[in-house]
């Protein structure tokens, strides 16, 4: 038997119009984060990444379609993140 995992919990969660905006002020404040903070975030994005790899395989494996073509893209955008943040603290 399977058991259910509920990804919700009781926390006060963002809601979609805050996580946009968390978002783009992380954005703006980006050029003043310390260097082994921006490095500390590349490398946990590189790690998300590996996790969206482990799930992309599985969905090939088990004909999840959908979960594969999504998540698909969500890679494709990630990895392009990922190279443009590697290019700023290569600067």
């Amino acid at each position: 038997m399977t058991k259910h995992v509920d990804m919700n919990s009781d926390t006060d969660k963002l809601s979609p119009d805050e996580k946009k905006m968390l978002k783009q002020e992380i954005k703006k404040a980006w050029s003043e984060f310390p260097l082994d903070m921006k490095k500390f975030i590349m490398e946990a994005k590189k790690e998300k990444l590996k996790a969206l790899y482990m799930i992309q395989g599985w969905a090939k494996e088990n004909g999840h379609e959908t979960i594969l073509d999504l998540i698909s893209r969500k890679i494709a955008h990630k990895e392009a993140h990922i190279q443009d943040m590697e290019k700023d603290l290569n600067q």
